[in-house]
């Protein structure tokens, strides 16, 4: 779960919130890790894209609707997921493929997938469950190029559940 915080949250990216809860109800998966990104006064982010949002505790809560499910939270100051706490995290457990959904399509997600995929660790997105704050364009350009880039197999269009799962392990 890809970056689902407060700071993150607009009218492009809202409707993941409710979608992204409903999967989670599920109990599909045996492990689930949230993100959390902190943006720092030093970071690219700051110096070379003048953008100065997630500082503040608010900013960067998980929203309210996933909390609960939020047992499990990796923090992070850079675009990607993939860093040597999770891949430990992975490798301790003998986990080969994940499954990658969240906030911004575009950045964070599409990072973090690549990176998995280059640490040969088979990444599954899915796309009903991502948003870009930039819009559905934004969303859809990073499909496209994910799906060059992972596969197309590996992007998962439709809503899960139990019956629709079970064909990705």
């Amino acid at each position: 779960m890809i970056d689902i915080q407060n700071g993150f949250i607009a009218p492009n990216t809202s409707h993941v919130i409710q979608r992204v809860k409903s999967l989670l109800e599920q109990n599909l998966f045996e492990y689930v890790i949230f993100t959390r990104f902190r943006n720092t006064l030093d970071s690219p982010y700051v110096r070379y894209l003048n953008w100065n949002k997630l500082f503040s505790e608010t900013e960067q809560k998980i929203v309210d609707e996933l909390e609960p499910f939020a047992k499990l939270v990796f923090n992070k100051t850079i675009y990607t997921a993939c860093n040597e706490e999770t891949l430990n995290y992975l490798k301790k457990r003998d986990i080969h493929q994940v499954f990658i959904c969240g906030i911004d399509t575009e950045g964070c997600v599409l990072k973090t997938a690549i990176d998995f995929f280059e640490n040969n660790i088979n990444p599954y997105i899915l796309e009903y469950y991502s948003a870009s704050n930039g819009g559905e364009n934004f969303h859809q350009a990073a499909i496209l190029v994910l799906s060059q880039l992972i596969g197309r197999s590996n992007i998962i269009t439709e809503p899960i559940d139990k019956f629709h799962f079970s064909k990705y392990l």
